[in-house]
Parts: C-alpha cells; sequence; structure tokens
C-alpha cells in the first residue's frame, strides 16, 4: 500500500466566502466564492475560466477580520497558477489556484 505525500509548503484552510477579483489593469470585478487558502495562495469557485499566469486582484466582499481571521488582509495581487472546469449539475463553474504576489493593507 502506498501513501500519498503532501507536497505543500503550508496548512490549507477551508472556507467558503464570497470574494471578487479583477484582472489587472481592469475595474471590472467579478464575483466568486473562495474554497479555501493558505499563507501563500487561495483557492476559488468562478463562473469563468482564468488563464494561467494571468495577474489578478482579490477583495474579500464585507471583510471582516475578527469575525473569520486576522491573518486576512483587504485584498491580494496574485498570478492564476491553475485553473480546472468543476464537476457540476448547474452552472458552469471553475476551479482556481492563485499564488499571492502581495498582501494589500488599506
Amino acid at each position: 500500500m502506498t501513501h500519498d505525500v503532501e507536497k505543500r509548503e503550508h496548512e490549507r484552510y477551508d472556507l467558503d466566502i464570497p470574494i471578487v477579483f479583477a484582472f489587472q489593469d481592469s475595474d471590472q470585478f467579478h464575483p466568486a466564492r473562495l474554497s479555501n487558502y493558505c499563507q501563500d495562495g487561495m483557492c476559488f469557485a468562478a463562473e469563468e475560466a482564468l488563464e494561467t499566469g494571468s495577474d489578478i486582484y482579490i477583495m474579500m466582499e464585507h471583510f471582516l477580520p475578527d469575525t473569520i481571521d486576522a491573518e486576512f488582509y483587504d485584498g491580494y495581487l496574485a498570478e492564476v497558477r491553475w485553473c480546472r472546469k468543476r464537476a457540476s449539475d448547474s452552472a458552469e463553474q471553475y476551479s482556481v489556484g492563485v499564488k499571492y504576489y502581495q498582501t494589500i493593507i488599506k
């Protein structure tokens, strides 16, 4: 019997909250849902496919750090590392994995 080896550097935490994202140099935000996060990245569900290598800005909707986690920031600059179509019974959705470039505190 073989065991899968965890390849992640940082512990991942599940969290289901609304977020919004915009492509770099755009002010048009798109809704999404955070699935999980870690110290250097996150995974979220989006209604559109995002191109690997794209730079995006992510914001937490209704950000209240005291109610979720003191380590959250107002926003994140990130690179899309992967995007996969999700199996869904309803609307088409994609799982998107990003790595943070920078965290932003207002």
